[in-house]
């Protein structure tokens, strides 16, 4: 398991340690290339289930989305981001 480590980058905080995946769209046909995306691993919340009266575990997927004013923008928020998880994901694996 890796450690938690909570940082700022390009302007929003993220914990590094739950990105699963970074994304940024490049082809204006399929959506806009203005939006950073990031993908965070799974995690499990309980959720009260009145029916059955008991907490059930329940997985969540959360994803960031972070809009900037350009494609420019965006693209030095993920180039920027990739580094610092980069760096994180070396430390790591020491």
């Amino acid at each position: 398991m890796q450690n938690s480590k909570i940082t700022i980058v390009s302007g929003f905080s993220i914990d590094l340690s739950r990105i699963k995946a970074i994304k940024l769209n490049t082809n204006a046909t399929l959506g806009p290339t203005n939006v950073l995306k990031v993908d965070l691993n799974l995690k499990y919340e309980y959720v009260f289930n009145p029916v059955k009266r008991e907490f059930e575990k329940e997985p969540i997927n959360d994803v960031i989305s972070i809009e900037y004013v350009d494609y420019n923008d965006a693209q030095d928020a993920l180039e920027n981001l990739t580094e610092v998880w980069q760096e994180y994901s070396e430390d790591q694996e020491r």
